[in-house]
This record gives C-alpha cells, structure tokens and sequence, in this order.
C-alpha cells in the first residue's frame, strides 16, 4: 500500500513539473514569435540595410518631378516653340504602347499575389515545423526512463477490472 501511494505522489510531482515546464516553455515561444515580429529589432540589427529599403521605397512611390521651365526666364514665343517640339517628339500612336504596360501590370497583377502566398505558405510551414521539433524535444525530455525487461512483462499482465456502478465492465 505504501508503495502504490509512493508511485501516486511521484506521478503528481511529476505532472506538476512538467506543467511548469509547459508553461515555461510557452512563454519562451511567445517571446520568440514577439522577437520575430519587431521591426524595431531587425532596424537595430541591420541599419544599412533599413536604410537602403526605405531610400528604395522611396524612390519608387514618389513620382516623378516634372521638369518646368521659370516663366520668367521664357517668352510666350518660346513656350510655342517648346510645345511644337514636343508634340512633334511624342510618338506617333499612343495606342500601341498601352497594350503593353496593361498586360505587363495584368501579369504583375496575377504573379505577386500568388508570389505572396508562396511566401507565406513557406513561413508557415517552417513555423509548424520548428513547432513539432520542439514539442518532439519536449516530450522526450518529458517521457520517463523505458522500464527494464522483467518489469514490461509485469507491466503487460493483464489487471483485473475492480468493476463497481458507472465503470465499463460493471453489470
């Protein structure tokens, strides 16, 4: 009797500390997916980089300037003359061009959601990977030592079912 009760207290202090150690180990997840997150550490990690990604976005969204002659330096004859240069310069159909960008920005339209998507099905997927190979790490941390050879033979007998009202067996 003392033995069984011994056994019980064991498999408590055991449980207890492995929800310590579950709940520990959640945390230190949700301060790595947290760290992952911030974009304030990946600027004090990488400065130079930060750097040229925002001088690069930069100089994608803004438009271009267009480029204006001072009125005051031109006369009203030279602006003609500026005007008629230009249109002369402008190609001849317009309408052969648009197709082009058109279709260019209807297949950019279609790849990078789909480019996207790849992307973010590939993090998950490593996500959900990192995640098994640490809660595999943990459950053998966690599994108690294999039980030598005469006592998985004890183990594998047959127990007799105590029976009694509301337990499977029981008449």
């Amino acid at each position: 009797m003392a033995t069984a009760t011994n056994e019980v207290d064991e498999i408590r202090r055991r449980m207890g500390q492995i929800r310590r150690e579950l709940h520990q180990d959640v945390r230190e997840v949700v301060a790595g997916a947290e760290a992952v997150g911030d974009w304030h550490r990946y600027l004090r990690m990488y400065p130079w980089a930060a750097v040229g990604v925002a001088f690069a976005t930069g100089f994608l969204i803004v438009p271009k300037r267009r480029r204006s002659v001072p009125a005051n330096l031109v006369t009203k004859d030279d602006l003609a003359l500026v005007r008629e240069a230009v249109e002369e310069a402008k190609p001849r159909s317009i309408v052969e061009e648009a197709p082009r960008k058109s279709l260019l920005a209807a297949g950019f339209g279609m790849i990078a959601p789909m480019a996207w998507r790849l992307a973010q099905n590939y993090a998950m997927g490593y996500a959900e990977q990192w995640l098994a190979q640490q809660q595999q790490q943990f459950m053998d941390a966690a599994a108690p030592p294999r039980p030598s050879q005469p006592q998985a033979r004890q183990a594998a007998a047959p127990r007799p079912d105590p029976g009694g009202p509301g337990r499977p067996g029981a008449f």
